[in-house]
């Protein structure tokens, strides 16, 4: 995700009031759709507030449930023209939403507070049982099932974008960029949310560094992020416009630093990545823009140093690098891994390297795919048209 507003510090949203909701009294949307010949349906929740159109956007599952980032920015974004603040002249309730996997049917969203001027971003199902969201314009906090209590963060201060679970327990966070307009960072956050340490990238003259997805490389002990390079004076651009970087004059480049000191390892313009995933045991994803051809690569634990590691699986020779992007990568339990794009184009990479690719549909024009999880034969993406998610056959 990228996102710069160009006074989001001092815009931050102080809330006052928090709640918890974790209810499954009723469902909150309407009858499960029709099933199209193809298999696929399409689940829209009622919104909170009439006064902005909310998605479903980044998500993350633990035990067959979704739980997923809920906010109003893109289509307040889209509704002015481009203003990256515009969310925050909304307020409406700050949820997390949850579906369940398996009965392809939205649950009561779990309720952070009564009102709030911006939405959940990502969210992280942290292996500590907590619920860690974050949130660019306000405070992250996490949920905590096990208590019911909800913890806002506002201490860690604003630009929080997105999470990963680190060593010891530890969340491991991109800031999208500093105070004054300073580098974005990696924060590291005890289990609590004190900031244990932070690590502002180096700066590369001429433009203000962002950070964007990261990944922890428990063998080597590396953090893994890509940025986003704003020319200076860097005008507030959002992620849609990411890809379009012969117009903007953006550019990208991803860095690895050593999760101890900051200290950064290397750097690299070329190829793009776009995401990348590490398991617990090491393993690495990589979906990485080569010019025109899109790769898939996996490294073994220890093996990921650069863009060449790993067995390669070609997803695209033909990618449409100003119209899409790969937003998620998400390992299945059969030992596949999924990589969602905004286009609704999902592709499966087998164990063996072998690609299958389904369209998920189209359903509204600025609608955005981002997170997929499979269950079973099916798959269920996130999309941010809406508060929708779409469920299919697996390709």
């Amino acid at each position: 995700m990228s996102c710069t507003a160009s006074s989001f510090v001092t815009r931050m949203i102080v809330a006052v009031c928090v709640l918890w909701s974790c209810a499954v009294s009723k469902d909150v949307a309407p009858p499960a759709p029709p099933e199209s010949p193809h298999g696929i349906r399409a689940y829209t929740a009622m919104p909170a507030t009439r006064g902005e159109r909310t998605c479903a956007w980044f998500a993350d599952q633990r035990e067959g449930v979704m739980y997923v980032g809920l906010a109003g920015f893109w289509s307040a974004y889209r509704r002015t023209g481009g203003d990256p603040t515009a969310d925050l002249a909304v307020t409406a309730p700050k949820r997390i939403g949850r579906f369940d996997l398996a009965r392809e049917r939205w649950l009561t969203p779990l309720s952070i507070e009564s009102a709030s001027a911006s939405g959940t971003w990502d969210v992280l199902a942290h292996p500590n049982g907590r619920l860690y969201f974050s949130d660019l314009f306000g405070t992250a906090g996490f949920v905590d099932p096990e208590r019911r209590t909800t913890q806002r963060l506002p201490d860690v201060g604003p630009g929080l974008n997105e999470l990963v679970a680190g060593p010891d327990a530890t969340v491991l966070a991109t800031r999208y960029g500093g105070a004054h307009g300073g580098p974005g960072s990696v924060v590291v956050l005890d289990p609590d949310g004190v900031i244990l340490a932070e690590h502002p990238l180096a700066p590369e003259p001429g433009f203000r560094v962002a950070a964007k997805s990261l990944g922890f490389d428990p063998i080597r002990r590396v953090v893994w992020v890509n940025t986003d390079l704003l020319p200076e004076p860097a005008r507030p651009t959002a992620p849609i416009d990411a890809p379009h970087a012969a117009a903007d004059g953006i550019r990208y480049d991803t860095r690895i630093l050593d999760l101890a000191t900051g200290r950064e390892q290397a750097r690299f313009e070329t190829p793009e990545l776009h995401f990348l995933h590490f398991e617990p045991d090491g393993r690495g994803y990589f979906a990485w823009l080569d010019g025109a051809r899109l790769v898939l690569r996996r490294t073994a634990p220890g093996a990921a140093t650069g863009p060449d590691a790993g067995a390669v699986s070609v997803l695209d020779e033909a990618f449409p690098a100003g119209l899409d992007f790969v937003q998620e990568l998400r390992p299945t339990p059969d030992g596949s891994v999924l990589a969602m794009r905004w286009s609704g184009r999902l592709h499966e990479v087998a164990p063996n390297g072998t690609v299958r690719t389904r369209a998920l549909p189209r359903l509204d024009a600025d609608g955005l795919y981002y997170s997929a999880f499979a269950v079973g034969d099916r798959v269920c993406a996130s999309y941010c048209a809406d508060l929708t998610i779409v469920c299919a056959p697996r390709p």
